[in-house]
């Protein structure tokens, strides 16, 4: 008797716990956050991109940059994603034009908001 009372008691514990607990899918809904993409402001650093003419996704690090061998300016440098650094020869500069899609977002705080809204007034490097 007393194993049936323990087994009961054991069974009610994990169901209610199991009816506590979000489902796979719950976690996932809340997770995806919409990132709209405004091309008339700069994306965060470490935001995620596919680029029209790329394959592989870009992580965003610098803004306004200008690359060396060309003197062009573009709105953004990149890097390679997952990879990361790999050497300055595998740096993406790149317009806004070219993003297809965001990601994933990049870290947001109070300074770098303002950053972004200076480079996007100014158009200097950061």
């Amino acid at each position: 008797m007393k194993i049936k009372l323990l087994l009961l008691v054991i069974l009610t514990a994990l169901t209610v716990v199991g009816c506590n607990q979000q489902t796979t899918e719950d976690v996932k809904k809340e997770e995806v956050k919409e990132v709209s993409l405004d091309p008339t402001k700069l994306l965060p650093i470490g935001t995620v991109v596919k680029l029209s003419n790329m394959d592989k996704s870009v992580m965003i690090y610098g803004y306004n940059q200008i690359q060396v061998s060309t003197k062009n300016q573009f709105d953004y440098i990149g890097v390679p994603y997952p990879e990361g650094n790999i050497s300055a020869d595998y740096n993406v500069f790149f317009n806004r034009n070219l993003i297809e899609e965001v990601l994933h977002n990049g870290y947001v705080t109070e300074e770098d908001k303002k950053i972004r809204e200076e480079a996007d007034r100014e158009g200097n490097s950061y």
